[in-house]
């Protein structure tokens, strides 16, 4: 399986397309995709792929300048439980942490939540119902290895100062 990033507007892309028509706006009860999404132009689409052929998506967002979103998240059912959820998100915080977010969050289906609490995901508000899905916000921290250096360079300043305060 390869994991990567893929053009908007590509042919990827709109297979990625299809399987968040298939797996996401379908059981949500909403209209399918049919025409371009020009508001995800400037999104981070990125997509699994077996033998070449799509088998998940993902779009990572710029929510803010230190947060970002991951967005539309659709596994093919026929590939569901073999990772391909995890690999998925792990290569998108990978991006999302070397554009330097502070945290991801997403949103998530309640079928999905024990998924995310899994791969280290907060449960942040409370459920919601938005046509026939319910949903629940969900948020990690990205830890950055100039921010896990800095951990370190307080924790010994501190323990010096309490060894030499004590």
């Amino acid at each position: 399986m390869t994991v990567k990033i893929i053009d908007w507007n590509s042919e990827e892309y709109w297979k990625g397309i299809l399987l968040r028509n298939k797996f996401l706006k379908t059981s949500a009860g909403k209209e399918w995709i049919k025409e371009l999404p020009v508001n995800e132009e400037q999104d981070i689409h990125m997509a699994a792929l077996i033998d070449g052929k799509v088998v998940g998506t993902l779009l990572l967002f710029k929510s803010s300048k230190a947060i970002a979103q991951i967005k539309q998240v659709a596994i093919d059912d026929q590939y569901q439980g073999f990772g391909i959820g995890k690999q998925l998100l792990e290569f998108a915080e990978k991006i999302a942490d070397l554009m330097n977010f502070q945290s991801v969050f997403l949103t998530g289906r309640k079928q999905a939540w024990g998924f995310y609490t899994h791969l280290g995901y907060q449960s942040i508000g409370y459920a919601y119902s938005e046509g026939q899905v319910v949903l629940k916000k969900f948020e990690k921290i990205i830890y950055t290895q100039n921010d896990r250096l800095r951990v370190e360079i307080i924790k010994n300043i501190m323990l010096k100062e309490m060894e030499t305060n004590g």
